[in-house]
């Protein structure tokens, strides 16, 4: 004889386990982001391609890629754009680096074992600036 107290826990676990598995599977249908990771996107290659990165013997990616703004000095208010690429790797690649969700690009050869600086635009006023780059293969 089952008593009341245990049916009506086994109960209530079906029903947590039930409302879990649909609302995993309705958050999967949705294609919203899954909990702890941003909408915005991050200062490095565009998402979905980190494979297709050139990699070091260590399985390292090969450039290291950042941005900085550079106040001009007649006019402090006028910022230069730089993208920063250091190629850790012997061979020299080639990248692409545009403004974020833009077509204004350039195209940055990075020599084997150098750093190098370009300049991606230049705008008044405007410190903050989000870029995306690719690597040529």
């Amino acid at each position: 004889m089952m008593r009341v107290g245990s049916w009506f826990a086994t109960r209530i676990g079906l029903l947590l386990i039930w409302l879990t598995a649909t609302a995993c599977a309705a958050l999967a249908q949705s294609g919203a982001a899954p909990f702890g990771s941003s909408p915005y996107p991050t200062f490095g290659s565009s998402a979905g391609t980190d494979v297709l990165r050139h990699r070091g013997p260590t399985g390292e990616p090969c450039l290291e890629v950042s941005g900085l703004t550079r106040p001009h000095t007649v006019d402090p208010n006028v910022f230069d754009h730089v993208i920063a690429v250091n190629n850790h790797c012997a061979q020299q690649i080639i990248l692409k680096a545009c403004y974020y969700q833009s077509q204004d690009c350039i195209s940055i050869e990075a020599p084997g074992g150098e750093r190098k600086e370009a300049i991606l635009g230049v705008m008044p006023g405007m410190r903050d600036f989000r870029f995306d780059f690719k690597e040529k293969f």
